[in-house]
């Protein structure tokens, strides 16, 4: 069975922070799923019927993601996945968007479909829950500020054989648009979203 990960690539210096806190995790509890994970941020994960499946997919993404300008995130302190029937606890970096950047993924989700609306960066995935309760005490209050700059979109290649995902390199695409790429598809934006913020409040004035 194959599927493909699609990823935000992430600069140098956040790599090098999130492995520091994978270590300071594995510190605390010990070896953990994920503690050896290669920091980055999901997109989508896309799963290919057998028939639609050829070598030369995704061709159709260069376009559109080249024409894309690089991104900036905020990262403000960490969040948590805490499924409260034991599976999925995970802890991450929290991920904060603003207009542009709300606007700039949605844009982004055009092309390569809408995944998580929540984009975070994990730091421990898949966590027990005597794993998570040691742990999110650790992160839970603990501040974390960062900007970082987004330059490159990749997919993964994805197999499952024997009883394990294994991931490699298939594609990667740059975000080469100038600054201002989308400067007036998110004037257009913006000025859809008062007149449909005024039509709302017109309604509710009449009651």
């Amino acid at each position: 069975m194959i599927s493909f990960h699609f990823l935000l690539d992430l600069p140098s210096h956040i790599n090098t922070e999130i492995y520091r806190l994978k270590n300071q995790a594995k510190r605390v509890i010990g070896n953990y799923p994920s503690m050896n994970a290669i920091p980055h941020i999901t997109i989508n994960n896309y799963h290919p019927n057998p028939g639609d499946f050829h070598e030369a997919g995704f061709a159709h993404f260069k376009r559109p993601i080249n024409h894309l300008p690089p991104v900036t995130f905020e990262i403000d302190g960490f969040d948590c996945f805490n499924d409260q029937n034991g599976h999925s606890k995970t802890i991450y970096a929290n991920v904060q968007l603003n207009a542009e950047s709300r606007f700039w993924l949605k844009e982004l989700w055009k092309t390569t479909g809408k995944g998580s609306g929540k984009p975070h960066i994990t730091v421990a995935r898949s966590l027990t829950a005597e794993q998570f309760n040691l742990l999110w005490p650790y992160f839970q209050r603990r501040e974390l500020k960062l900007s970082f700059t987004v330059s490159k979109f990749t997919i993964l290649r994805v197999k499952y054989t024997k009883g394990e995902f294994l991931s490699e390199f298939y594609r990667e695409f740059e975000f080469l648009g100038p600054p201002d790429a989308l400067a007036e598809s998110y004037r257009n934006h913006q000025a859809t979203q008062l007149k449909f913020y005024s039509a709302v409040s017109q309604q509710v004035s009449l009651f």
